[in-house]
């Protein structure tokens, strides 16, 4: 027996024949699915870690050519309250979704802990979980232009966002002011594709994201990327402000 302990996230409990599930999780270096045996039943001392949005040490062991197979472990944290809200839930399997797309490292990890955090505690979860989509975004190498209009180069009289353009757009290039939004909006959407991550606790201190900034960035990636996200249109369908 190879074991190995690890601290992960999880992001996912799927039902594996008939009592057992395989979870998807989000650890320091790797997405990793792990076989956790007996876990739909009621009875079983492994089911509570393999709850979606928790933290856990879990100890598994490494088998070849199969699923790791999950020993035993503890539950660190649960952010129960992220499934209190059908909204802040659904966001979150969207992120959850798209995590394998970004840059799987521990500041990343730190950063998807951190958003699950706030949004547990009604803190800024947005924010958090749209820097966690511009590390996405950043990673798969398409960014929006955000330093001149995206059409013409001109760094005035910028208006608009535009996902098909890819970047702002200035009321030049946009003369049916498609997608117009306020100063301080296109102030923000600079300032989180420039932010470092060392600065982001203070980017959360000083600007509040919401569900349609959320909506717009995870849109974003699945137009290039081509991505068919049924969480995302879940989300879109229920929101209660949309503004993409």
């Amino acid at each position: 027996m190879t074991t190995r302990d690890i601290d992960a996230l999880i992001l996912k409990n799927e039902e594996y024949r008939e009592k057992d599930a395989i979870i998807t999780l989000l650890t320091s270096h790797e997405i990793l699915r792990v076989r956790a045996r007996g876990v739909q039943s009621m009875q079983s001392k492994n089911r509570i870690l393999c709850q979606p949005f928790s933290l856990v040490h879990l100890t598994i062991d490494e088998r070849p050519n199969r699923f790791p197979l999950l020993l035993y472990g503890a539950n660190k944290q649960y952010f129960y309250h992220i499934l209190e809200d059908l909204e802040i839930q659904t966001a979150c399997q969207v992120l959850n979704d798209l995590v394998h797309l970004g840059p799987i490292n521990v500041a990343f990890m730190h950063l998807m802990t951190t958003c699950w955090q706030a949004f547990h505690t009604h803190t800024n979860g947005y924010t958090y979980a749209c820097l966690c989509l511009k590390e996405i975004i950043h990673h798969q190498g398409i960014d929006p232009c955000v330093d001149h209009c995206v059409q013409c180069g001109r760094t005035h009289s910028i208006e608009a966002l535009s996902i098909k353009q890819g970047g702002f757009l200035c009321s030049y290039c946009n003369p049916s002011h498609i997608g117009k939004k306020k100063k301080a909006e296109l102030i923000q959407i600079h300032s989180l594709f420039h932010v470092q991550p060392v600065a982001y606790e203070s980017f959360c201190q000083h600007y509040t994201m919401d569900q349609s900034d959320f909506i717009q960035w995870a849109s974003w990636i699945a137009y290039y990327l081509n991505l068919n996200l049924s969480s995302l249109r879940f989300l879109t369908s229920i929101s209660s402000k949309i503004d993409i």
